[in-house]
């Protein structure tokens, strides 16, 4: 990405959008499957002057990252035939009560026991690496770079995966997250 995103300060518009997928057989599901979504991983929220990715400028992470960057690709499975979504903070209110602290990424409890305890058949585990806005003297962008992953809980089969990236001179953060699960999710569907 690094390399997509070096630039010189001022220099034309530029705009790199990355959506990688694969599926197994199983997806997208022939009968009726329940999905969980679990809060990404994700920066902290702040502002700084470095980035290895787009020009030099200062780049601020909003709060909410992880939330933000669920919401996007739930908002997607949404129209997908067969799955019927069950809400994030009902899923994770129920991991809570089971004294669970579980975000993003699926290497903490055996995702089987959660199967046991959440009532879904699958649940979306991602990680936001990056996401950022800028301001430079030419602009404002959005930087965003994230990874997703569809994990049957019976099976522990790995249902999808979803690698995304895109750096967006004119492009906020929060629309580009959109777009780019908009896109992963057409992918896996025509795949």
């Amino acid at each position: 990405m690094a390399t997509i995103c070096s630039m010189i300060q001022g220099c034309g518009p530029f705009n790199q959008f990355k959506v990688d997928t694969s599926k197994s057989k199983e997806f997208p599901p022939s009968r009726e499957m329940k999905v969980g979504v679990l809060t990404f991983t994700a920066p902290a929220a702040g502002v700084s002057k470095d980035s290895p990715y787009g020009p030099a400028g200062t780049y601020t992470t909003p709060e909410n990252v992880g939330i933000t960057a669920a919401d996007a690709v739930s908002s997607e499975l949404v129209n997908v035939l067969n799955i019927i979504l069950i809400a994030r903070p009902r899923v994770e209110e129920i991991l809570k009560e089971h004294k669970l602290s579980l975000s993003g990424e699926s290497n903490s409890p055996d995702v089987k026991v959660l199967g046991k305890i959440l009532p879904v058949d699958a649940l979306i585990f991602g990680n936001v690496t990056t996401f950022q806005r800028w301001h430079d003297m030419a602009g404002h962008g959005g930087i965003v770079a994230y990874n997703a992953r569809l994990m049957n809980v019976h099976t522990a089969e790995v249902l999808f995966s979803m690698s995304c990236s895109a750096v967006k001179r004119g492009g906020m953060p929060e629309k580009i997250v959109i777009d780019l699960s908009r896109d992963a999710i057409h992918k896996l569907l025509v795949k």
